[in-house]
């Protein structure tokens, strides 16, 4: 327990040290001021598509969100030609998953999520605005890819020549950034 409670005050530590945010009300909305360098933790990430789907009044299961966010760092890395974050896809039964939003939603099942992911706080952390090249990407996928379902986008990802199915074949366990990059777009 003493490991556990050790590893959360560290990971606050860092995730202070990344954003600089500001609480209108522990209840709403947060404003975010800015990401120190340009590698987004997954969760932060994941923290804007679900503001835009309960902004919008959809809902998202936790399979989708995960392909939703396969997409947005797809096309971040298309057109910038850096990783959105640090944490490497891994190859699942239903297409390429990210450990950290599986764990941190998996309570959602096979229901809907109906929260942000949590910090260590009562802070909902975004992504800055101010971040063009990260809206850039969030925005098309959300525009082209919010209609699908989580099983359409999870086929898109399987589809052969994909970077997960690529990976499948050889039996690796993540996805390789270069093949992610180079794969084309569905829908």
């Amino acid at each position: 327990m003493i490991f556990f409670t050790n590893f959360v005050k560290a990971i606050d530590a860092i995730t202070k040290k990344w954003y600089c945010v500001s609480t209108k009300d522990k209840e709403n909305f947060v404003e975010t001021g800015g990401i120190m360098d340009n590698m987004n933790p997954a969760l932060l990430v994941a923290n804007n598509i679900l503001n835009d789907g309960f902004e919008k009044g959809y809902r998202i299961s936790p399979m989708k969100l995960q392909k939703l966010l396969y997409f947005v760092y797809k096309k971040y890395l298309q057109n910038t030609g850096k990783p959105l974050f640090d944490e490497y896809f891994e190859v699942w039964q239903h297409g390429p998953v990210l450990p950290s939003v599986y764990y941190e939603f998996k309570g959602a099942s096979r229901g809907y999520i109906d929260r942000y992911a949590y910090f260590g706080d009562s802070v909902i952390r975004l992504v800055s605005e101010s971040h063009e090249d990260v809206y850039a990407a969030l925005n098309y996928v959300l525009d082209k890819y919010w209609w699908y379902s989580a099983t359409e986008l999870s086929g898109m990802t399987h589809r052969d020549g994909t970077a997960w199915s690529q990976s499948l074949a050889r039996s690796d366990l993540y996805l390789i950034d270069d093949e992610i990059k180079d794969e084309p777009w569905y829908a």
